[in-house]
């Protein structure tokens, strides 16, 4: 798309949604600064959580947290300066507006990574679109309204809920790559799976694409 094809419409804001999956990130959590020198949200507890454990409290395991998400953070980047500099693989592929898109959000110095606070919504990962850019794009002779996820981050259980354990980082980062390809994807409202959910085409394409692209850049 280019600006003479386009219009915006509107923005909508997301960020107050009271869909099941809008996570609060802000209760129960503080920021720690990791070696790269960002900030990173960490869950640090909330008295309000019925399930919360003592070790979330813990400042040694909360400095863990935010260095485990700064590198996912670089490993992501890795990935995507990959595919940056090889643009021959994708670039005639239906896939390239949402890397082209993905660059846009994903190598912005902005993008936060965040650790999932406990929840009981069986949510291990989230690609949390919070803002919407509408646009007016023409398709077929026609004009259509297209929802464009113009601000998101990705939030990552980082810890085993019953023993406070970091995950296996292999497991951490194929999380952290399953929910980039939702980005690629441009997935912003959730679809039950009697529709077909938000694994459906284009997903699983886009997803092993990912996946051959960070095996080849060395990230897994």
């Amino acid at each position: 798309m280019d600006d003479e094809t386009y219009k915006v419409v509107k923005k909508i804001n997301l960020e107050d949604s009271t869909d099941f999956w809008n996570l609060d990130e802000n209760s129960g959590y503080r920021k720690f600064r990791a070696s790269d020198g960002r900030d990173y949200k960490v869950w640090i507890g909330n008295k309000n959580q019925t399930f919360q454990k003592s070790w979330w409290y813990t400042v040694t395991n909360q400095q863990e947290t935010a260095e485990t998400l700064a590198k996912v953070r670089k490993d992501l980047e890795t990935l995507l300066n990959y595919i940056y500099n090889n643009a021959d693989l994708w670039s005639n592929n239906p896939i390239a507006f949402g890397i082209y898109h993905t660059f846009d959000l994903h190598l912005n110095k902005q993008f936060e990574y965040l650790e999932t606070r406990p929840n009981q919504d069986g949510i291990l990962g989230l690609n949390k679109p919070k803002e919407l850019t509408v646009l007016e794009v023409p398709i077929d002779n026609k004009k259509i309204n297209y929802e464009l996820g113009t601000k998101r981050n990705i939030m990552l259980t980082l810890r085993n809920q019953n023993t406070g354990e970091l995950r296996n980082y292999k497991d951490i980062l194929d999380l952290a790559i399953h929910e980039l390809t939702h980005t690629t994807c441009n997935d912003v409202r959730w679809i039950p799976e009697s529709k077909g959910g938000n694994h459906r085409d284009p997903y699983p394409s886009y997803h092993r694409l990912m996946r051959t692209w960070a095996r080849e850049c060395g990230i897994i």
